[in-house]
């Protein structure tokens, strides 16, 4: 039978269980990502040093971009530059996947340029026998060039009307 009972009148043991249970998943919660943290803080100069390998123009082009911050508003460039400082392993995160990235790009559009254009051919080897001259069929001469009309012919006036 279903009891009418308000929410108030719960037992306060299972009130401090679900305060407790719910402390202990936040605990874990926290301390995975702070070690996680930890593991992007050790791994950070590997990333940059893969990001580097894989494609420098990521790395030129984020530090092009805080200086020119920089020469719009110091205070943004001076900003950005601490922070890239304090959070450096997301930063060298970054550098790797936009690296990963532009070179997925690439990829891509190399295969679609094989598949629209073909494969392109190194070399072609061509025979050394001499070819045969006789055997090659010669075109007609192309046909001679029609007069220009001048303007003293007649039908020159009924162009312009």
């Amino acid at each position: 039978m279903l009891s009418n009972r308000s929410s108030f009148e719960r037992s306060p043991l299972r009130t401090a269980l679900g305060i407790v249970v719910a402390l202990v998943v936040l605990y874990v919660l926290f301390s995975i990502v702070g070690w996680i943290i930890a593991l992007l803080y050790r791994l950070a100069p590997l990333a940059l040093l893969a990001a580097l390998v894989i494609d420098y123009k990521v790395v030129t082009g984020y530090f092009t971009g805080i200086k020119n911050l920089f020469q719009r508003n110091w205070v943004y460039g001076l900003a950005a530059t601490a922070l890239s400082i304090v959070f450096y392993p997301f930063v060298f995160l970054y550098f790797l996947g936009a690296a990963l990235f532009k070179r997925k790009v690439k990829e891509v559009r190399k295969e679609a340029d094989i598949r629209r254009n073909g494969k392109w051919v190194d070399y072609e080897e061509v025979t050394s026998e001499p070819m045969d001259v006789d055997d090659i069929e010669v075109l007609p001469p192309p046909p001679e060039p029609r007069p220009r009309q001048t303007r003293d012919e007649p039908g020159y006036d009924e162009y312009f009307k």
